[in-house]
C-alpha cells in the first residue's frame, strides 16, 4: 500500500477538545439555574445534543447562524425556566470557549506529519467562523495548507465534501487519508468516496459495519499514530 500525500483531519472530537467545551459550558449555565444543576449530567449532556442536531442542517446550510441556533436551543433547554435565551447563550459560549484547547498529541501529530512533506487539511461539518476560532486558539493553522468547512462544501459525509478537501490540497482522493472519531462522516462516507481511513476511537467503540480502514485509540505514541496515518505494511490492520 502506497503512503499518502495528503492527511484530512475532522476536528471536533478528532484534534480540537469539542466535548469537553461543551460541558464546560452547560456547568457554567447550570451553575445559574438549579432546574439545570438537579439534571444528572449525562441527562443534560444528551438533551443539548439532541437539540444541537436539530438545526444542524440550517446551519450547515446558511439558513441559519451558529450564534441564532445556540439561542434557540440553550432557550429550549431552559424552557419553563424563567431566563433570558441570549443571556444563557452567552455564559455557555464563553465558558466553553474558555476550554479551547487541542486533544493529547494532536499538535505533535500535525507538526511531525507537516515535517515530512505531507499535505494536511481539516474538513468540518460547521460553518467557518466558528471552526476558524478553534483551529486559531489551538495552534493548527500554521499545519495546515486547508480548512474545509460546510461555508465551502456540502456537510460530510456527502462525496463532494471529501473530494472539495482533496481538490483543495491538489491530491486524488486515493491519495489522501481521512481521519475521525465519527463513523459516518470521517470513515465509512471517506471510503465510499474513494479515500483511505482512520478512525479515532480512544473510546473502544465497536465498529458498526465492514468498512476497510485502520483505527487509533490516541495520538500518542507519536511514533504508532505516524505508522498508521502513513499506511505502513506492519501497522496497518483491514480493520472490520
Amino acid at each position: 500500500m502506497p503512503p499518502p500525500l495528503a492527511v484530512i483531519f475532522d476536528l471536533d472530537d478528532t484534534l480540537f477538545g469539542d466535548a469537553g467545551c461543551t460541558l464546560a459550558g452547560l456547568r457554567a449555565l447550570a451553575a445559574g439555574h438549579p432546574a439545570l444543576a438537579a439534571l444528572p449530567q449525562t441527562e443534560l449532556v444528551a438533551r443539548h445534543a439532541h437539540l444541537l442536531a436539530a438545526l444542524e442542517h440550517e446551519v450547515y446550510a446558511g439558513t441559519l447562524s451558529a450564534e441564532g441556533a445556540r439561542v434557540w436551543r440553550l432557550g429550549q433547554l431552559l424552557e419553563g425556566v424563567a431566563a433570558d435565551a441570549e443571556a444563557a447563550a452567552h455564559v455557555y459560549h464563553a465558558a466553553s470557549r474558555a476550554h479551547y484547547r487541542p486533544l493529547s498529541g494532536a499538535l505533535e501529530l500535525l507538526r511531525a506529519l507537516h515535517e515530512r512533506g505531507l499535505r494536511l487539511a481539516v474538513l468540518t461539518n460547521y460553518p467557518r467562523p466558528v471552526q476558524t476560532a478553534k483551529l486559531d486558539a489551538c495552534g493548527f493553522g500554521p499545519y495546515l495548507h486547508a480548512a474545509v468547512t460546510t461555508s465551502d462544501a456540502p456537510p460530510k459525509p456527502d462525496p463532494a465534501s471529501y473530494h472539495a478537501a482533496c481538490k483543495a490540497l491538489g491530491v486524488q482522493p486515493d491519495q489522501a487519508v481521512m481521519v475521525g472519531d465519527n463513523w459516518n462522516n470521517d470513515v465509512a462516507g471517506a471510503v465510499r468516496a474513494g479515500l483511505r481511513a482512520v478512525r479515532y476511537n480512544p473510546s473502544g467503540r465497536p465498529v458498526p459495519a465492514e468498512v476497510p480502514h485502520a483505527a487509533l485509540a490516541g495520538f500518542l505514541p507519536l511514533e504508532t499514530a505516524l505508522a498508521t496515518l502513513l499506511c505502513e505494511a506492519e501497522t496497518w490492520r483491514d480493520t472490520r
